[in-house]
């Protein structure tokens, strides 16, 4: 069976259906293998935290945050 992070389910999917959430404790990071980003570290939520993922989700995030002034 496939896992998503957060981030790939939603693109793909339209939805997150947490795949890869609860395999930490919260505060943590674990690494995992993404089928949409590849291996990747992914928070206690599911949300893929690293920037060298094929996607760049850690980069993207910090330019979410920066737009929301965070």
């Amino acid at each position: 069976m496939a896992d998503f992070c957060k981030q790939c389910s939603i693109e793909i999917f339209g939805e997150d259906f947490n795949d890869l959430a609860g395999l930490c404790e919260k505060g943590s990071i674990i690494s995992e293998l993404c089928e949409g980003c590849g291996p990747c570290y992914v928070d206690y939520t599911g949300t893929c935290v690293s920037c060298t993922c094929l996607k760049k989700h850690k980069l993207n995030l910090k330019h979410t945050e920066q737009a929301r002034g965070l």
